[in-house]
């Protein structure tokens, strides 16, 4: 299966569900950015801290797997130069419709997390990437080509998610309020959901994830 031709067209049903991570940020986040006054979120919950950030204004970033017009539009509005880079047609035109709403300058590419070849070595210093990392099969390539990109010195800030949380049925453990492993880690949709439940995943059009240890 390609997984990647799959979580496209997911992401871009996603936009069309109004899912959380596919909403544009408002015109007072923007401009509260613009006052110094900015947070991101790479996890659903907890803004990252910002004394993990280096200095973003003048900044080559990177916002992988990152579209929807959220971490990429604030960081721009902050004073960086800002890369987005997202599998999604549809989220990557959030990012641009908020660019041409706010007058600010961004650049919005789609390609795959795990193959940044049209960045040479070296080419930002900072790179961000929310919990974007469980759709795909093999999260050392993000990794690997992630380290390539950043300058030396450079800084990469990812969210995760704790990879325990795959190995419940999590259908079962809302019906029922019980907690049953079910699953194996490193976990994958594809390889490791019972074939019923993956037929219906995909016939929901839900993206296809994956856990590594």
């Amino acid at each position: 299966m390609d997984i990647r031709s799959h979580n496209r067209v997911a992401w871009d049903k996603q936009v069309e569900s109004g899912n959380q991570w596919t909403l544009p940020v408002s015109a007072e986040v923007i401009e509260a950015a613009r006052q110094g006054k900015w947070e991101i979120l790479l996890t659903p919950l907890k803004p990252v801290p910002p004394e993990w950030f280096p200095q973003v204004i003048g900044a080559d970033v990177l916002c992988l797997a990152s579209g929807g017009s959220q971490q990429g539009l604030v960081l721009a509005a902050a004073g960086a130069n800002v890369t987005v880079f997202d599998n999604s047609s549809k989220q990557l035109e959030q990012d641009r419709s908020v660019a041409e709403r706010e007058s600010l300058v961004i650049q919005a590419v789609e390609g795959d997390m795990a193959d940044l070849f049209d960045f040479a070595d070296g080419s930002f210093d900072l790179v961000v990437h929310p919990v974007s990392n469980i759709f795909v099969p093999d999260v050392n390539l993000v990794w690997s080509e992630s380290f390539r990109v950043l300058r030396p010195g450079g800084e990469f800030l990812s969210g995760f998610m704790n990879p325990a949380l795959f190995l419940f049925d999590n259908d079962e453990a809302m019906s029922t309020g019980v907690l049953q492993v079910r699953y194996e880690l490193p976990y994958s949709n594809t390889a490791t959901m019972p074939p019923p439940k993956l037929a219906q995943l995909l016939e929901d059009g839900d993206p296809l994830s994956s856990a590594t240890r």
